[in-house]
């Protein structure tokens, strides 16, 4: 039985904690390191009020998607779409899904990659420390949909001592610099949306786990609670950064919520930092692993031919070969992910509410009721 068998069946179906973590941790990755300036350049101590507003847009997409996806509940969006719309308009989207996916693997590991060698190991080369994480992704992607949900349910016990240790931060809060609320009106904070908007991106992998769901009937409590753990996370780092740091301050820090760490100080660790992004490096892998899951799928829809492995061989490959030629910066890194964000807003928030407006047409002649 392969990983990416396209029926549901016992051997790749997920639990509902699984289903929920798989969405927030491809909500979760490297940026809630620079989100907290990325709020104060545009909304200052006020952009954290712009995530509650991105909050709530990615909950109405969540579940549209999750009412598109009860329209054929046993297979993909890929499998709906050829269903509702024909092969070839399968074919087309199982196409850009694939790119986008392929994307959102390939920018966010190569992110982690920029951090570790910008933190760490500032004399290694990009593509060599991304072939570090080829084996690891290659043994997880293969091991199908459920060993993905049980990755992500061991990363994130292993990192509920993170929030716990940032409590001590506390000690050196200035809550006043939150004050006062909208100084500047709603203006700043009606900017900022479209970052948060943004980040909250990920909570589309419903579209694919969805089928393998256990109990299908709780896929909206679990979206709502996927997305709400994602708030609460970007909220808890945000404000403590505003609390710590100056209004003022706090923009000159490109990774804040790494920077800040730095302020906690043990007598047998002198960096904190590194091991805070050492470790932290297993939460931004459960980001792009699904998303590769994901691409391979797209991949062997397109081409019928060829073992998993196989194609996830030749992707991982293609990542490597992409870094070494290109050899990206921060500056390339940053502009890329511009141009993927606005990618992502049509694939995420405009592309469901769209399709969920033509079937619900089409659903309500007696030929598509079936």
């Amino acid at each position: 039985m392969t990983g990416l068998s396209l029926k549901p069946n016992e051997a790749n179906s997920i639990t509902l904690l699984q289903f929920i973590l798989i969405i927030h941790s491809m909500q979760l990755g490297v940026g809630v390191i620079s989100m907290p300036r990325d709020l104060a350049l545009t909304g200052g101590t006020d952009g954290w009020m712009a995530l509650l507003i991105g909050y709530a847009a990615s909950i109405i997409a969540s579940i549209l998607i999750v009412q598109i996806m009860k329209k054929y509940p046993n297979g993909t969006i890929i499998e709906l779409i050829t269903h509702y719309f024909g092969r070839f308009v399968g074919y087309v989207m199982t196409l850009i899904f694939g790119v986008y996916m392929c994307l959102f693997a390939y920018l966010i590991l190569d992110r982690m990659v920029l951090l570790i060698r910008s933190w760490i190991m500032q004399q290694s080369q990009d593509y060599v420390l991304m072939i570090l994480f080829v084996v690891p992704a290659y043994m997880i992607v293969k091991g199908g949909i459920r060993t993905i949900g049980r990755y992500a349910e061991i990363v994130v016990i292993c990192s509920l001592w993170m929030p716990l240790v940032l409590l001590s931060l506390l000690n050196d809060a200035h809550w006043l610099y939150l004050l006062p609320v909208l100084k500047e009106g709603w203006i700043p904070v009606l900017r900022t949306v479209n970052t948060t908007i943004i980040s909250f991106m990920g909570f589309e992998a419903t579209f694919f786990i969805y089928p393998h769901l256990e109990n299908k009937k709780k896929a909206i409590l679990g979206v709502v609670i996927a997305n709400t753990l994602t708030l609460f996370v970007y909220l808890y780092v945000t404000i403590l950064c505003f609390v710590v740091y100056s209004p003022d301050e706090i923009q000159f820090f490109n990774d804040s919520m790494l920077t800040v760490v730095k302020v906690i100080e043990y007598r047998f660790l002198e960096r904190f930092d590194i091991v805070m992004l050492t470790c932290y490096l297993l939460v931004i892998s459960k980001t792009w692993i699904p998303a590769l899951y994901m691409a391979v799928y797209c991949s062997k829809r397109l081409f019928h031919s060829g073992k998993i492995g196989k194609h996830l061989v030749i992707l991982l490959t293609g990542m490597v070969v992409v870094t070494y030629i290109w050899e990206p910066g921060w500056n390339a890194s940053t502009k890329a992910m511009h141009y993927f964000s606005n990618f992502g807003i049509i694939m995420v928030y405009l592309f469901p509410l769209g399709l969920w407006a033509v079937l619900s047409v089409m659903t309500s002649f007696p030929r598509w009721q079936k």
